[in-house]
């Protein structure tokens, strides 16, 4: 994180993915997280898009949570 800077808000970088055919959330948690059970995060940070995590389509363009986000999120859940 870079140094703060009086009166300066910091906006952290938005990855994101564009669908191709073939793609399924799983596979692209497996491609960005290292895990494919992770495609619920993706998942939930578009659900503005996506009706059913089984059924997306080439061209969408979906936020990919940092990972830090999730992790947070699932320690909340656990503890």
């Amino acid at each position: 994180m870079p140094e703060a800077v009086p009166g300066a808000v910091y906006v952290p970088e938005v990855r994101t993915a564009r669908i191709e055919r073939g793609d399924s959330l799983w596979a692209i948690s497996r491609r960005t997280y290292g895990d494919g059970d992770r495609y619920t995060a993706i998942y939930d940070a578009n659900q503005d898009q996506i009706r059913d995590p089984d059924l997306i389509y080439p061209g969408q363009v979906f936020v990919l949570p940092a990972e830090d986000a999730i992790d947070a999120v699932q320690d909340g859940k656990r503890g």
